[in-house]
């Protein structure tokens, strides 16, 4: 099956967003993470911190009408904590981890391409409540 435009863009964002985060001393655990409806685009991690970081990536060719931190929803929001909870489910060796939600942008209008990152873009609103 052939990759549409904008898969390709993504998996290339992607890619470029992996070697960005290892340059900055992160693992990369895995990517494209699936958990029923919902995926993790990267998952990584900073060992010197025991820190776990869910990381969403939004690639682009042109600047988009809003600003692109503003394309992750609430509800895709949502959906990656319940991604993140599964993995940590599943992968007990992280128990002892904090958890971050990163977002990753990645601009392709430019040579080469521009990444933004916002560490901490998004939290559980409701994380502390009874």
């Amino acid at each position: 099956m052939k990759k549409t435009i904008k898969q390709q863009l993504g998996k290339n964002g992607e890619k470029l967003a992996c070697q960005f985060l290892q340059a900055k001393g992160l693992s990369v655990v895995t990517t494209n993470y699936r958990a029923g409806h919902g995926e993790v685009d990267i998952i990584a991690k900073d060992d010197k911190e025991k820190m776990l970081i869910f990381v969403e990536v939004k690639s682009y060719f042109a600047a988009p009408l809003d600003p692109p931190e503003f394309r992750v929803s609430k509800k895709q929001q949502k959906m990656i904590m319940r991604s993140a909870y599964s993995f940590l489910d599943t992968h007990r060796e992280f128990d002892d981890f904090t958890v971050r939600y990163d977002i990753l942008l990645v601009n392709f209008s430019k040579y080469p391409a521009q990444i933004t990152h916002y560490e901490a873009a998004f939290w559980q609103d409701d994380a502390f409540l009874p």
